[in-house]
């Protein structure tokens, strides 16, 4: 199947009308946001004096994610759907929720509010040598194995997400799946599950290592997970995970 890019044309309609423009600011406010809490609780709680990954520290990281994200995706719901994240959003485009060329606008939007977030918490830190919390593989895990971790983690985060689209659950159980997902992947990859937010991070503090695992195993995951959901699971009913004001 070959996949037409929408051209500049096409993407500009997409964000003409008053209520895309709303949706494409709560996604970068929301990413924003979601952007300096997360990477901050990382910091904050250790990751400034470079201590080591306590049981702790690891419950408090975890749970402090899953509690931004929750409440951040309730917030935006109404506007954008919330996904604040390419991994959502790249499922929501599989499962034809919206189009190839919104999807790429709401990339945008949450990349801006990403680096824009990462960029706040530096300035909210100043003279601190911190790595802005960019997630690092763990010890003895190779590339290989950490794109096994993101990739299974963004895939049970995409379909706990396309399971729960239109039932209201949405922020509470893409609240407690991003809380799981850190409990037990950080000390592997960091399981960021974002990567929007590894972008912001590492664009503000210029720290690039591996970098692509973070985008390519999130991006495999959702889009086995969407073709998964799809093939199995979808009645072909249009779903309203996209934003109800976005016409």
């Amino acid at each position: 199947m070959v996949v037409k890019m929408p051209s500049a044309m096409l993407l500009a309609a997409e964000v003409r009308s008053v209520a895309a423009r709303r949706a494409l600011s709560a996604e970068f406010l929301g990413t924003l946001l979601l952007t300096f809490f997360t990477a901050g609780v990382v910091i904050v709680t250790g990751g400034m004096l470079g201590e080591r990954l306590s049981s702790s520290r690891l419950l408090v990281t975890a749970m402090a994610h899953g509690l931004a994200f929750g409440l951040l995706v309730f917030t935006m719901a109404g506007i954008s759907a919330g996904h604040l994240n390419p991994v959502l959003t790249l499922g929501a485009v599989i499962m034809r929720q919206m189009t190839l060329a919104r999807g790429l606008v709401y990339l945008v939007a949450q990349l801006v509010g990403a680096v824009c977030g990462a960029v706040l918490l530096k300035l909210a830190l100043p003279g601190v040598p911190v790595s802005l919390g960019v997630p690092a593989l763990g010890p003895r895990v190779t590339a290989e194995a950490a794109l096994v971790v993101e990739g299974v983690l963004a895939f049970t985060l995409t379909a706990v997400f396309l399971a729960s689209v239109g039932k209201g659950s949405v922020p509470v159980v893409v609240g407690l799946t991003t809380a799981l997902g850190r409990l037990f992947g950080m000390a592997l990859t960091g399981a960021p599950m974002n990567p929007a937010l590894v972008f912001g991070v590492a664009l503000a503090s210029g720290m690039w290592t591996g970098h692509w695992v973070w985008w390519l195993g999130p991006l495999l995951g959702s889009a086995l997970a969407a073709m998964c959901w799809h093939a199995w699971f979808s009645k072909g009913e249009k779903h309203s995970g996209d934003a109800r004001a976005w016409r």
